[in-house]
């Protein structure tokens, strides 16, 4: 799932990526989430060894992560969309020809400040020994349609095993605005601009020793989709974070993307499933599997009993 805006931000922020590279809030101590079925409860400063992977072969610690950025946002002028009839005639005017919606709805540099909980995982090797020698940690950035678990779907499909196989440990976070992290404001918070300078800060952190009191000696950004524009913009803006990055789905031609975004066939988020009812109109999804199809699978080349189809489970808030 989306905020209304971080695909609008995501747009704007992909031009100027692209162009240089060519050239919910809570407030207890406590706070319980419900997610694609499953229930977790986790606290700010205790870790959580939740278990291994799906496939068995990694050994992960989740928390929420408090991450304190500063973030130029853009100033937009637009409320919550009042209903799903809204939500479709903003695609339409946003993705027809010539459109110049960008252009009017943007009112310049919002800068933000604060704080917002992380949900994220530390996953090694299930093997103690390969778990104290895995140096290098991947940094695993979701896209905009998906959580965290687009990295650990189901046993067989799941990326993480792959690489903590390989002797790598993985680090991998719901956006803000996605899954189990904190979803601020739609429309003003929640943008593209902040993404970035959150990876920017967990990268920080995981460099300096900060989350799970382990240290590691090389750094490596993986990005999908979004994802990938995140982790390429944070090489553009902060070039040391990474030692090497990994960019899948995604590509140079950005004429792509109004294809994909009248694909996902977007749906008010608190609409389309009870584990996102409370959330403002603000947050959106996709609204069935028909759309991910087409956004993402080639049949017949994917398995249709798997859960990347599945709406609640592969479709972050985001």
């Amino acid at each position: 799932m989306c905020s209304y805006f971080l695909l609008f931000s995501h747009i704007l922020s992909y031009y100027a990526v692209i162009s240089f590279s060519l050239v919910r809030q809570t407030n207890g101590a406590a706070t319980a989430h419900s997610f694609g079925g499953a229930n977790l409860t986790l606290s700010d400063s205790e870790p959580t060894w939740n278990g291994v992977s799906t496939g068995g072969r990694s050994y992960c610690m989740s928390r929420n992560v408090k991450v304190t950025v500063t973030s130029t946002n853009f100033k937009i002028k637009y409320d919550q969309p009042r209903d799903q009839l809204a939500v479709t005639e903003f695609s339409v005017e946003m993705l027809q020809a010539s459109s110049d919606l960008m252009q009017r709805l943007v009112d310049g540099p919002n800068p933000i400040t604060g704080t917002w909980r992380i949900f994220s995982s530390l996953c090694l090797p299930a093997d103690p020994v390969a778990a104290k020698n895995a140096k290098t940690v991947q940094i695993l950035t979701h896209g905009d349609t998906l959580s965290s678990s687009y990295w650990d779907i189901a046993p067989g499909y799941s990326y993480i095993d792959a690489a903590t196989a390989a002797g790598y440990a993985t680090f991998s976070y719901d956006r803000i605005g996605v899954g189990r992290s904190e979803h601020p404001d739609p429309i003003q918070i929640a943008q593209a601009p902040l993404h970035l300078e959150i990876l920017h800060a967990l990268v920080t952190m995981l460099r300096n020793g900060d989350i799970q009191q382990r240290k590691f000696s090389n750094f490596v950004g993986v990005g999908h989709s979004a994802g990938s524009t995140v982790t390429q913009g944070v090489t553009t803006k902060y070039p040391k974070d990474f030692d090497a990055i990994i960019l899948t789905g995604t590509s140079t031609v950005p004429t792509y993307v109004p294809l994909a975004m009248a694909a996902f066939n977007w749906q008010i988020a608190a609409e389309a499933s009870p584990n996102f009812k409370g959330l403002p109109n603000g947050y959106f999804t996709q609204a069935n599997s028909i759309g991910i199809q087409f956004a993402f699978f080639r049949y017949p080349n994917f398995d249709p009993k798997g859960k990347s189809l599945n709406v609640d489970s592969s479709v972050g808030v985001c």
